[in-house]
């Protein structure tokens, strides 16, 4: 009882340690803008992200080893009461808002100490994509991107694993069950080998899985990009209504590549967040690469733009940017996106818009290409995916252009040919 009391009097200690520091900030009577919650789209979890300056930036700044010591130990100290938890993959703690702050309050206050390199919150995010009335019809994004001429090519490989971070996938679909290897449920943090559940609760992440890599070549149903890839799912949420919190998607994201996967896409809202090209980074620096979703929001994402993330734009099928697409600085390329046809969660097949069928799209092209010459790096396969991407308008819209992954899958064979000479 005394340790309890203890550790209960040290917690109110520190809650008012940091009012106090607070208001000699400035900050306990301001409203901040800094971070908004729009319902539906990013809500605060009472949670933010935080990230200590990292060792080789406060090298390059001049600061001496002692300097950096110090920082460092000062910059977990003073999150240490409310931390939740710790991700050493990237140096990120999720910690809990303490009582009597809110997140624009917690976050200034750290920031304003010069110690981290971010905080933000831990929004709870969600699904990006805008269903239409479920119909069978051609799907006609595979002509555009050049499917059919890769397809004499190169049809994928089953050696290789793709992965979506969505809502589950429908297990016993006709177009996915013969692919799929043991997934993960980020949300309990457990796989699906030792009791993890992936079994679709939402409907987006069966949808999700059949634009990347629904079976090819059946004689049932629909195509994916790729015709026979390994399709793994991990879960990122256990809500019916499909709300995750960042910290489970992207936990859920470096779980796929850490397992075996080489590209994981991820097709929620909340892009802009520094956590996601954090984990950007960290899945390239093992081998693999990670897609992201632009977002529905019609919105100029000129305010950041993540070096090793692909945030995937959504197009139409005369190459326009699809009206509610997100655009710009931060988008790195587009994919269609509108009334694409794919697996749905009752065992059928439905159409359904968004960044969130691009992003899949563009993984299924994406790990076609890679497919070709699984020797090729990251930053190899990535070069050669923008360079590939038709030129579909102005590149301050579109980054690099439309995916085009019979392009793509000629550029890859021919680096073969430069490996045998």
């Amino acid at each position: 009882m005394r340790v309890s009391l203890l550790r209960e009097g040290s917690l109110l200690m520190y809650k008012r340690s940091l009012l106090v520091s607070l208001a000699v900030l400035g900050l306990a009577s301001v409203s901040f803008g800094q971070f908004t919650q729009v319902k539906g789209v990013r809500e605060f979890t009472g949670q933010l992200i935080v990230r200590p300056k990292q060792v080789s930036n406060l090298m390059d700044s001049g600061v001496s080893f002692d300097q950096i010591r110090l920082r460092r130990t000062r910059a977990r100290s003073r999150v240490a009461p409310m931390i939740f938890r710790y991700i050493p993959q990237t140096d990120e703690y999720v910690v809990r808002v303490p009582i009597g702050a809110n997140e624009n309050m917690y976050a200034s206050s750290l920031l304003a100490t010069g110690d981290y390199e971010y905080a933000h919150p831990n929004w709870r995010l969600f699904p990006t994509a805008t269903p239409d009335d479920p119909r069978y019809a051609q799907q006609w994004h595979h002509p555009v991107i050049g499917s059919p001429l890769a397809w004499n090519l190169w049809t994928g490989s089953s050696t290789r694993t793709i992965a979506f971070c969505d809502t589950g996938i429908k297990t016993s679909h006709e177009d996915l069950k013969n692919l799929r290897v043991p997934g993960y449920n980020s949300e309990d943090k457990l796989a699906e080998s030792a009791g993890g559940l992936v079994e679709d609760i939402n409907g987006h992440g069966t949808h999700v899985s059949g634009c990347g890599a629904a079976q090819g070549n059946n004689g049932i149903g629909v195509s994916g990009v790729g015709w026979n890839f390994k399709v793994m799912h991990c879960r990122v949420t256990n809500s019916t209504g499909g709300g995750a919190s960042l910290d489970n998607l992207m936990d859920a994201a470096r779980w796929a590549i850490e397992h075996g996967a080489k590209t994981a896409s991820v097709s929620y809202s909340g892009v802009d967040a520094d956590m996601i090209g954090t984990t950007g980074t960290y899945i390239k620096s093992i081998g693999g690469l990670m897609l992201y979703a632009a977002g529905n929001d019609n919105r100029d994402l000129s305010g950041f733009r993540h070096a090793d993330t692909i945030v995937v734009g959504a197009s139409t099928e005369t190459d326009g940017k699809a009206g509610f697409s997100a655009y710009g600085r931060g988008c790195t390329l587009f994919a269609p996106g509108q009334n694409i046809l794919s697996t749905t969660m009752d065992g059928g097949y439905g159409f359904a818009s968004g960044t969130s069928m691009a992003t899949p799209v563009a993984n299924g092209a994406l790990a076609t290409i890679w497919s070709v010459n699984p020797d090729l790096t990251p930053n190899e396969v990535s070069d050669i995916f923008y360079s590939t991407c038709d030129n579909i308008g102005p590149s301050s819209i579109f980054g690099y252009g439309r995916i085009n992954v019979y392009k793509g899958v000629n550029l890859a064979l021919a680096t073969l040919a430069k490996d045998a000479t």
